[in-house]
């Protein structure tokens, strides 16, 4: 088959929907499809042939949240390429352009919701009534104009259904490298290598006001007092300086680290030097940063919302705990810093859960839904 996946957001942003994408995209093409990538054109992007950029920007203050695409050529491109099936991964104006380019060349259109998009207003400065509402009814309405919709967690596909989208749906979890994502032996050797401390809280991705960062420094400082450990961030984002200057008020520089942004054998490297990762947001839909974390033998402590509910298992893999209760996740992080069995057989078993979302597993589910619907417009 000949697939076009359009998204307003592509690398080299980093994000977990840009990951899914780009690790989509590539098993696709092992499988033996024809696989072309139509994107916005981003600072840093390197020249791929098998990608279409256009001319982007981002909105000022809103780091890389919140891209605006213009896809001039891209409809010229896509009728050349003559996909058999689009993959829309967003409802952005990149996601308009592929609903026109389904109907302009009859061609079925899968709609993949990462996000909750309400989430991500107070960028535009626009997080007050009717707003939220219509952002909403807007993707129902958009998710409606496809053949099928997948979501990656039960909290987006809820959203969509409480606001009228009926199409044909399942979740269907974002790819995870389980193969590159996988626990490494020396911990020890790793820590001393990145300067990680004996007892290390996992924060990962992106730093950003919507990852509820200023409640999870309260909760780290609330740790610090029944245990010697430190924070460490992995990832940038538009918040860094908010964050750095809140940990320099609370005196928290010398147990706070940042490795910023990594990818591949390095991420994997730091992820296995920590030893619980810590999640406060509440504006996950999956979170590819859990299930990397979980992949890596690492017990996830989560806020009971959205999406690491639906990933992570109390008691056996981590805990979930109420978003706004700062002494039960300073007490479940406790408990795991006192009894290394307990962690240790929580991230055995962290790692086995992960194994059904290879990559694998999910492009043969996605390639079973474009077989289905290809004839279909």
């Amino acid at each position: 088959m000949r697939i076009a996946l359009c998204s307003d957001q592509y690398l080299p942003l980093l994000s977990g929907l840009v990951d899914s994408i780009d690790i989509l995209a590539s098993e696709l093409r092992k499988r033996g499809h024809s696989v072309r990538i139509y994107a916005p054109d981003l600072p840093g992007a390197q020249t791929d042939p098998s990608v279409c950029r256009f001319p982007s920007w981002t909105l000022p203050g809103s780091g890389d949240a919140m891209v605006i695409a213009l896809p001039f050529g891209a409809f010229k491109d896509m009728r050349t390429f003559d996909p058999d099936i689009i993959h829309t991964h967003l409802a952005g104006v990149t996601g308009l352009f592929a609903l026109y380019a389904s109907v302009r060349l009859s061609v079925p259109l899968v709609g993949t919701d990462h996000t909750l998009p309400a989430d991500y207003l107070h960028y535009a400065k626009l997080n007050f009534p009717p707003f939220p509402y219509l952002i909403r009814k807007f993707s129902a309405w958009y998710y409606n104009r496809c053949v099928f919709v997948t979501t990656p967690g039960i909290s987006v596909l809820q959203e969509l259904h409480n606001y009228g989208m009926i199409r044909p749906s399942k979740i269907i979890s974002n790819p995870l490298p389980t193969q590159l994502f996988r626990p490494l032996v020396e911990k020890n050797a790793l820590k001393k290598k990145l300067g990680v401390g004996n007892h290390a809280i996992l924060i990962f991705g992106r730093i950003a006001k919507e990852k509820n960062l200023d409640f999870a420094l309260d909760v780290f400082t609330e740790v610090r007092k029944r245990s010697d450990v430190e924070l460490v961030f992995i990832g940038d984002g538009p918040y860094r300086n908010h964050l750095g200057k809140k940990i320099h008020e609370q005196g928290l520089q010398s147990r706070v680290r940042f490795l910023g942004i990594l990818r591949g054998e390095l991420l994997v490297e730091a992820i296995n030097s920590c030893d619980v990762c810590l999640i406060t947001s509440t504006s996950e839909t999956q979170s590819l940063t859990t299930l990397q974390s979980l992949a890596c033998g690492l017990p996830v402590v989560a806020a009971n919302e959205g999406g690491p509910a639906e990933y992570v298992r109390h008691g056996e893999t981590g805990y979930l705990v109420e978003p706004t209760n700062i002494g039960v996740f300073a007490e479940h992080l406790t408990r795991l810093f006192n009894g290394p069995d307990i962690m240790i057989n929580m991230g055995r078993i962290a790692r086995e859960s992960t194994l059904r979302y290879s990559p694998e597993h999910i492009a043969v589910e996605f390639e079973t839904i474009y077989e289905n619907h290809r004839s279909i417009t």
